[in-house]
This record gives structure tokens, sequence and C-alpha cells, in this order.
């Protein structure tokens, strides 16, 4: 009867921690308040155009490539789950259409695309001349004084 009750403690230990090794944790990422209007205003059906739809869902997912990749979270399901939510999208219809090599999505060229749309819409120079100047001309100024 003690070993019994033994076997049913280690048991439970045991699943206890298989369950606990495998859980996954809930996604980092706020999907719940992004802007799904990138995807459901232009990609939209019932002919669903692959380019269009696949730039659109590039756009919205590849800032977020690292967390949607991750199998210990939940971030790819939250994130689809709120695409068709609001799109009404048909299920599937991005893993369908959306391919760009047998690694998935490459989001290198959307990256680049939204870092130099970022830097123009911020008025940014993309030479960073001036602080290059500030850096001589304040060492300059800084020996001028110290010398006099």
């Amino acid at each position: 009867m003690a070993s019994n009750r033994f076997f049913h403690l280690v048991l439970f230990f045991l699943l206890a921690g298989l369950a606990s090794s495998t859980s996954i944790s809930s996604c980092p990422v706020n999907f719940e308040n992004q802007n799904y209007t990138i995807i459901t205003s232009q990609c939209k059906g019932p002919q669903y155009n692959a380019k269009v739809c696949c730039d659109a869902f590039k756009q919205l997912s590849c800032p977020y490539s690292e967390q949607i990749n991750d199998l210990k979270t939940d971030c790819a399901s939250t994130l689809f789950s709120y695409i068709n939510l609001y799109g009404k999208y048909p299920p599937g219809l991005f893993s369908s259409l959306c391919r760009d090599g047998k690694d998935g999505l490459d989001c290198e060229e959307t990256l680049k695309t939204q870092a130099k749309a970022s830097v123009e819409k911020s008025g940014a120079s993309a030479k960073y001349t001036q602080p290059l100047m500030l850096m001589p001309t304040s060492t300059f100024l800084m020996l001028l004084f110290k010398l006099f």
C-alpha cells in the first residue's frame, strides 16, 4: 500500500515536471494593439494577390520575427489569431501564399525599407556629418581654453 502511494507520488512529479518543461510562455509583444490596417487595407479577397498580401504581412510581422519564430512563446499563434480576427481571412492563407525560400520569409529587405522610411520621417541625415564635425571642433575648443 505504501509503495503504491510512493509510485503515484513519483508519477505525479514526473508528469508535472514534463508538463512544466514543455510549457509555452505568453508572448512579450502586445499584438492586440498593433495596427492591422497594414494588412486589411491591402490584402483583399476573394482573389488574394500573393505579392500584395505577403508584402503587407511582412510589414506587420518582420519587426517581430525573432519573437514569432520563438517556439517557446505563443507569439505566432497570437499574431495569426488577431490577423484572422480583424481580416476574416481563410485559414492558412498567408502560409500558403507567402514563401521566400525553404527557411520561410525573408525579412531583410522589408526591415531595410522600414528603417529607411523611419529615418526619412524623422528628418535625420543618413550621413551623420554634423556629429562627426562636432567632435574635432569641441576637442579643439577644449584645448584652446585649456592652453590660454
